[in-house]
């Protein structure tokens, strides 16, 4: 693999654990029920750190959908590129939906935790407190880690298409199991010194015995 698709991979694969790991934080600190007391009809909720968690976690999400976009094509780089399969369309836009999801359930979680009120009864009086669903937070942190898992697996899918069908760009070595047919050798054009010949020598005159 090409140490510049490894990079990109890499950034993309923190950058989604953050959005998930946060995520799952904010399922762990969110209100519960439990918490919850009610003090002359009115709904005391104790402090929680859920909504911050929440909103970092959409965040990270919608950084790492515009970095997937940005350096990986997004959904443009299926449309242009010659080399994007169905496999590959597939897998940008399920990391598009996964994205979208993820976002608003995370703030609907958070917005939600973060509600002090109650169901009144028709006397005015409070009889039951309401809090966030659980799951929702982790349902939205699970989808911020697939939308990340989904786009560098179709960057990784086009990539090696277009690596199969350029070949590879140094000289591979023979007798390896490469079908040279396929890709062939390719050497760079030698260069040689001029070979310096010594000048002409000069011989003296034979002198041969005069004729009888």
């Amino acid at each position: 693999m090409d140490s510049k698709v490894t990079v990109h991979c890499a950034i993309a694969a923190v950058l989604g654990i953050i959005a998930a790991a946060t995520g799952f934080a904010g399922e762990v600190t969110r209100v519960k029920v439990s918490e919850v007391f009610m003090v002359l009809d009115s709904c005391v909720y104790p402090s929680s750190p859920a909504l911050a968690l929440g909103i970092v976690s959409a965040v990270f999400t919608i950084i790492t959908r515009i970095y997937i976009s940005v350096w990986f094509g997004g959904s443009g780089c299926c449309r242009s590129d010659p080399n994007s399969t169905a496999i590959t369309k597939l897998l940008f836009v399920l990391s598009w939906i996964a994205s979208v999801i993820a976002v608003i359930l995370l703030l609907t979680a958070a917005a939600l935790n973060n509600r002090q009120v109650g169901q009144i009864d028709s006397y005015g009086t409070v009889i039951r407190c309401y809090v966030v669903k659980p799951g929702i937070f982790a349902a939205g942190a699970i989808l911020a880690l697939l939308s990340a898992v989904f786009g560098i697996c179709a960057y990784l899918t086009i990539s090696s298409v277009t690596l199969a069908a350029t070949g590879p760009t140094g000289p591979l070595p023979v007798g390896a199991g490469v079908d040279l047919e396929k890709f062939p050798q390719q050497y760079p054009p030698q260069q040689y010194p001029r070979q310096k010949y010594p000048p002409d020598q000069q011989y003296p005159p034979q002198q041969y015995p005069p004729k009888q």
